[in-house]
């Protein structure tokens, strides 16, 4: 055969070479990624935007934005682009996990790019994968983060709707009936069942076909060292979650003294435990029936921090000098040896953990070894905020994927978030109590940790189920999910709400302190631990026309100045009983120095102005005859209940009477710091009586209260028995001699 010479033979065209190839095969995945990316960028631009309305302590006025940016501004922007990197970080790995799925259907061929391939499908493994058009890549790359964001955020929602509330809930519309869809109605099911429903169906699809089993035979195969380096990771994240078990049982028997535990829950009410028709706190209600029971305990100052300095140190706040939530660097470096300061001198293990309202041992040293606490001061303040108004980050921060793991992570990344109340969890604050522990009682010492649970502490901001456990199952008010700030309940419905979001937080606590207390047995250490319940202070939840809610602003009533106490001891073994004598938070101290076998010296004794409760945990007496001084504290607002002009001595709110250090530490400035004094409410009770003393423009004014006939406090016959009141004054006035920062004048109480 002869060819034709006009005929040339076709050019053989050369191999595409091997970085070419490569390229082919890897930028289809990396634009994928990138439109992810590209995603997140857009997200954290809508918070930005949306979020730039700074708030501080819940003002919100232009004023305080202003003098905020000016020393903040740049913080902030720095902050703002560690934010961003986390938006960056958690799109590229969404976008991995979407292409590694896209790769999957790829390979299985369940979506062929052409007729073509589809008819080709009886002989998949004699057939190259079939890779998807670009354009259809980058679609489904970008519907399937966008459906997996929503998905996230949703469950984010419900678990958590007060991180969300006021972006959604409080603003009314389409996102106040999409948070009530989720939490309250159906969407929880749907959510659930279109999560599991689709995650299967992007796995199991691509499974029916023998290309796709191949994929993941495939990717064992030549993947084994970073898939098992993967679940490393991700079991040792699970783990760090866990509390450990390091310390092996002890026996009762043991030598060493006993250890102290001291479980305190903020805001926690007394009525809420020692009221039998309604549980709320099932652990801790069981807790108390094998334990000593001190019924009218009462506190000095109803605010966490004076309050817990009293308890810690059983000295009046005149004595110790922390007499607000914003005491100077001066006044917390003058407070006298501690409880935590006095064992750890003896041998002791000291530790203190706690969530948001925990803040106040990061500013004070009162002898904690190990201090695991949120750190506060004003620059805290403003990156908290601005991390959550990126309502779009929090769902990656807050638990909705990993749980408690998901939330330590978060804050390992952004510490600013442990301040967060909406971020509370008191599973993961015992879970971190439990770690600690084992780690302090390593070499078989005596121990004493206060764990300390914030969640019951306005604004009641409870995670799923807790939120909506107690609360009316119709109501749509404003305290749906939390108690937001400077916003007044105006129905009975509304005042229903807040209780109920209030028990709902202490359901949540006690869930937080049953975990801590079977992580104490399961150590071996509950028979040889000295377990006291307590509060800081209890709560005012409208429980009287005007006193409103809250606490430290009056002191009306006992709901804020009386307070759960409950001890139990397994050394001693004191049968359990009710006490029903009024007695202190100063006396903390002496009791449980005794209880642990820790006398006082003499320049001890002369210090601590508390006094021994051991003949009421052995049942020898039912009181002491003791009487309680209290005083009120800094008022955060302006205006509220009782703020008439008559009622006491105004002063603005606490933006203006506080002011910020060079070293961003908040404290009361030198000129209100007479007025705030001047200004305080002051009483005192004992077992039958009780007697406040208001200052105002008119004058002092008195109101005594018959507390076994008048429990409520409603009447208070000043005029019927003069001879009363001029005898509790007097008595008032004689507890009040000792306070060397103020003198009497006339009836007046003034600083010194």
């Amino acid at each position: 055969m002869i060819s034709d010479p006009d005929k040339q033979p076709a050019p053989v065209s050369s191999p595409p070479s091997r970085w070419l190839s490569l390229w082919r095969v890897v930028y289809p995945p990396v634009l994928g990624v990138l439109v992810v990316l590209l995603l997140y960028v857009a997200l954290f631009g809508v918070d930005f935007l949306l979020g730039a309305d700074l708030r501080v302590m819940g003002v919100g006025d232009a004023a305080t934005a202003q003098r905020v940016m000016t020393r903040y501004g740049r913080t902030l922007l720095r902050h703002q682009g560690r934010v961003l990197a986390c938006y960056v970080a958690i799109g590229a790995v969404m976008g991995l996990l979407i292409q590694l799925v896209i790769q999957l259907w790829e390979r299985s061929g369940a979506w062929p790019s052409s007729p073509k391939r589809a008819r080709s499908l009886e002989t998949p493994l004699q057939l190259p994968p079939s890779p998807w058009p670009l354009g259809r890549r980058l679609m489904v790359s970008l519907l399937s983060a966008l459906t997996l964001h929503l998905f996230m955020l949703s469950r984010a929602i419900i678990l958590r709707p007060a991180l969300f509330a006021e972006a959604l809930y409080d603003r009314g519309g389409i996102g106040k009936s999409l948070m009530v869809w989720l939490t309250h109605g159906s969407g929880g099911l749907w959510l659930w069942m279109l999560g599991v429903g689709l995650s299967l169906f992007l796995v199991l699809a691509p499974l029916l076909s023998v290309r796709g089993r191949r994929f993941f035979v495939d990717l064992w195969m030549y993947h084994k060292p970073w898939l098992g380096l993967g679940a490393v990771v991700v079991i040792g994240a699970w783990l760090y979650s866990r509390p450990s078990a390091e310390s092996s049982p002890k026996s009762a028997t043991s030598r060493r003294p006993p250890s102290l535990l001291i479980i305190a829950v903020d805001s926690l009410r007394a009525d809420r435990l020692f009221d039998d028709r309604r549980v709320v706190a099932p652990a801790m209600t069981e807790l108390l029936r094998s334990s000593v029971r001190f019924e009218q305990a009462h506190v000095s100052v109803p605010r966490t921090f004076p309050s817990f300095v009293t308890l810690l140190t059983g000295r009046y706040p005149y004595h110790h000098g922390i007499r607000t939530m914003f005491p100077t660097h001066k006044e917390r470096a003058a407070v006298s040896v501690a409880l935590p300061q006095i064992l750890k001198d003896r041998g002791y293990r000291t530790a203190v953990v706690s969530d948001f309202c925990g803040e106040i041992f990061s500013r004070i040293d009162l002898g904690f070894e190990h201090v695991e606490v949120p750190s506060f001061d004003a620059r805290a303040l403003v990156l908290q905020r601005g991390v959550t108004v990126h309502r779009n980050l929090l769902p990656y921060l807050s638990g909705a994927g990993l749980g408690t793991t998901g939330i330590a992570l978060g804050q390992q990344v952004f510490p600013e978030l442990e301040g967060v109340s909406e971020l509370a969890d008191p599973k993961l604050l015992s879970q971190r109590a439990l770690q600690t522990l084992a780690q302090v009682t390593r070499n078989d010492a005596p121990f004493f940790m206060t764990v300390f649970f914030s969640t019951a502490h306005f604004p009641y901001a409870a995670q799923a189920p807790y939120y909506r456990r107690f609360i009316d199952k119709s109501y749509r008010g404003p305290f749906l999910y939390y108690k937001p700030p400077l916003v007044d309940v105006s129905s009975p419905a509304d005042v229903a709400a807040v209780q109920a979001l209030y028990d709902g937080a202490v359901a949540a606590a006690d869930a937080g302190v049953q975990s801590l207390l079977d992580g104490l047995r399961a150590m071996g250490r509950a028979d040889d631990t000295i377990v006291v319940l307590l509060s800081d202070h209890g709560e005012n939840l409208y429980d009287e026309p005007g006193r409103g809610m809250g606490h430290g602003d009056h002191l009306e009533g006992d709901q804020s100045l009386r307070v759960p106490v409950v001890i139990h001891d397994p050394v001693h073994r004191f049968p359990a009983h009710s006490v029903h004598g009024l007695t202190r938070d100063i006396d903390l101290v002496p009791t449980l120095l005794t209880l642990l076998g820790q006398p006082m010296s003499g320049a001890l004794h002369s210090q601590i102005d508390g006094v021994d409760l051991a003949p009421l945990l052995k049942g020898e007496r039912d009181t002491l005859g003791l009487s309680s001084l209290a005083e009120t504290e800094l008022w955060f607002t302006p205006t509220g209940p009782g703020f008439a002009f008559d009622q006491r001595l105004p002063y603005p709110d606490v933006t203006s009477t506080t002011d910020i250090s060079p070293d961003d530490d908040i404290a009361v400035t030198e000129r209100y710091r007479d007025l705030v004094t001047v200004a305080k409410h002051r009483a005192l009770r004992t077992d039958r009586y009780k007697i406040i003393y208001r200052p105002t423009r008119n004058g002092p004014r008195y109101s005594v209260y018959d507390v076994v006939a008048d429990p409520r406090e409603i009447h208070h016959p000043v005029a019927e028995r003069p001879e009363l009141l001029a005898q509790l004054q007097a008595a008032l006035f004689a507890a009040l001699a000792n306070d060397p920062t103020v003198e009497i004048t006339g009836d007046f109480i003034l600083p010194r």
